[in-house]
Parts: structure tokens; C-alpha cells; sequence
């Protein structure tokens, strides 16, 4: 009868240990299983240094990016279907001084016949108003980022004529802070 006793308090004990262990395994997989295998702290951090750009912007989830260029110019797209199409290069800076290279784009855009106005300044660039072949009002915007002695350039893409709030969403998932 002792023995039975003993067998059966025995039997108790471990299937608490058993049931321990369960919860907290279930606990842990629970916990570090719903992460999806992104960051917690940033899941639209996008990393550019897997394309060959020393940059992290915060992209939407769902953008396809492309290395599009080859040889001394970077050349990536980064869009989706929702109006986020940002073009970035990158190549020599030919100077490391940001207002200097802000001031030469300004004036490269600002001379095209279909620039508009500047709606809003930075300190690495500004987003402005243009006009289409058909006369329609859209936006674009330049940012100018000197990392070491690389120019990196971001502007809004191809893909469409963008409106000022797209253009706001897209600049400001590369000017972070």
C-alpha cells in the first residue's frame, strides 16, 4: 500500500513538472513566436545597406525595392501600390557641403519650365509644386543626405504624378527625426 502511495505521488509530482514546463514553453513561443521574424521596435524600418546605401528609411511594409543601376551611380526603387514610390542614388559627393549641394539641386529644379513653387523646406532639401505635359498640378520633393563621401539623393519616382500629401508620407519616411 505504501508503495502505491508513493507510485501515485509520485506520478503527481511529475505530471506538475510536465504541466509546469508546458506553460511555460507555451508561454515563451507565445511571447517570441508572434514577432514574424521583424524587429519589434521598427517593423517598416527598411535598411538601404542591402542595396549598397549606407541609409535606413521608414518604409511602408508592403514596398518591392529594386536595384535598378549598375557601376558608379546607385540606382534603387522603392514603391508599392498605394502612391509610395520613392528613386534613390547615390555617387561621389562632390562636396560635403549639404547647403551647397541643396542650393545647386534647388536651382536645377527651379530652372525647369514645369516647376511651380517650393511648398516646404529642410535643412537637406524641400518638397515643390510642378505642372504636367497637361497642365495638371502634382509634387516631388528632394532630399540631399552626404554620408562620408557618398551624395545620396531621394526623390519621388516615376510611377505617377503624386499629390502633396503622398509626397509628405514619402519625405517623411526618409527624414526620420
Amino acid at each position: 500500500r505504501f508503495a502505491v502511495q508513493f507510485y501515485s505521488l509520485l506520478i503527481i509530482k511529475v505530471m506538475s513538472y510536465k504541466l509546469f514546463i508546458y506553460i511555460i514553453a507555451t508561454f515563451m513561443i507565445t511571447i517570441f513566436g508572434c514577432r514574424n521574424g521583424k524587429k519589434t521596435s521598427s517593423p517598416d524600418t527598411l535598411d538601404l545597406m542591402k542595396y549598397g546605401v549606407p541609409y535606413t528609411i521608414n518604409a511602408p511594409d508592403d514596398v518591392k525595392v529594386a536595384k535598378v543601376g549598375a557601376g558608379k551611380l546607385e540606382d534603387i526603387s522603392i514603391k508599392n501600390s498605394n502612391g509610395y514610390d520613392v528613386q534613390v542614388f547615390m555617387g561621389d559627393a562632390f562636396s560635403s557641403d549639404l547647403e551647397k549641394l541643396k542650393s545647386i539641386k534647388k536651382e536645377e529644379i527651379t530652372s525647369n519650365p514645369s516647376f511651380k513653387k517650393i511648398i516646404e523646406e529642410f535643412d537637406n532639401g524641400f518638397i515643390y509644386e510642378k505642372t504636367s505635359d497637361v497642365g495638371e498640378r502634382n509634387y516631388d520633393f528632394s532630399i540631399i543626405v552626404v554620408q562620408g563621401d557618398k551624395e545620396i539623393t531621394f526623390q519621388a519616382g516615376n510611377s505617377k504624378e503624386f499629390t502633396e500629401a503622398e509626397v509628405k508620407t514619402m519625405v517623411n519616411s526618409i527624414n526620420k527625426n
